[in-house]
């Protein structure tokens, strides 16, 4: 019998043996696995501090083994603002959702973009405030049913969904924004690359780079997870379209 070999490993920078604490169907684990896998090749783990949001984010301490701190609803950006100031040596990134980054902490995303703070935010936008109770957020399609718009969002009384990607790239700090999905093979692959990049535009001292990442919340949709996967495909990707949004590199190569 032919030997077997180890494809598929879990990466140095993920903690062995921690409890999984997502929900099933939930791309928060897959975007911590690549995080995670980034920041194996990259080499940069021990030199890493990263900073977890209040949200279903907040447990990103939990798989990685690095440095971490938590920050107070929506402040992560300012703390890791603070990090990178007093130590610029290290590699600084924040892990937060969409109702941390663009709505309660709107004002410190902006500013930090707008100020191109050498750091990187990785944002899971899932349409909603996933930890709390599925209540309405800022990316909230149009129609969407939440527990706090149980009719659905309709613009005369919420508004309209915040296109996060959009708006950052917009800043003149922006160094590199954009939106990425995991609901396919081919888009998790596309998806790490975007990681990848935003993580060595920082570590290049160019400014603040954004990646935010499309993703399923089959609890509070209340959908199987195949059925909330088909959502973000058919319903969010219609809205939030997966790109490049900014790359201040490209007229470079």
């Amino acid at each position: 019998m032919a030997a077997l070999t180890q494809t598929f490993k879990i990466p140095d920078s993920i903690k062995e043996g921690t409890k999984y604490s997502f929900c099933p169907g939930c791309d928060h684990g897959v975007a911590v696995r690549l995080v995670g896998e980034v920041m194996d090749e990259l080499g940069i783990r021990e030199n890493t501090i990263a900073v977890a949001s209040i949200g279903c984010s907040v447990t990103i301490y939990d798989f990685l083994d690095v440095d971490s701190l938590e920050a107070p609803h929506g402040r992560a950006l300012a703390e890791a603002t603070g990090i990178k100031r007093a130590r610029p040596d290290k590699f600084v990134f924040t892990y937060q959702g969409d109702g941390d980054f663009a709505s309660i902490g709107m004002a410190e995303s902006l500013h930090t973009a707008l100020r191109g703070e050498n750091v990187t935010a990785v944002c899971i936008n899932n349409t909603t405030y996933g930890m709390t109770g599925g209540q309405l957020g800022p990316t909230t399609l149009l129609g969407q049913v939440t527990t706090t718009s149980p009719t659905g969002r309709n613009v005369e009384y919420y508004g309209y969904p915040i296109k996060i990607a959009e708006h950052i790239a917009l800043c003149d700090g922006t160094a590199f924004s954009a939106r990425v999905s995991l609901d396919t093979v081919a888009n998790i692959r596309k998806a790490k690359q975007a990681i990848k990049k935003a993580f060595e535009i920082q570590l290049q001292g160019l400014g603040f780079s954004f990646v935010e990442i499309l993703s399923p919340c089959p609890t509070n949709w209340k959908m199987t997870p195949q059925q909330a996967h088909d959502r973000v495909r058919n319903q969010m990707m219609e809205v939030f379209k997966p790109g490049v949004y900014k790359d201040i590199t490209a007229d470079r190569n």
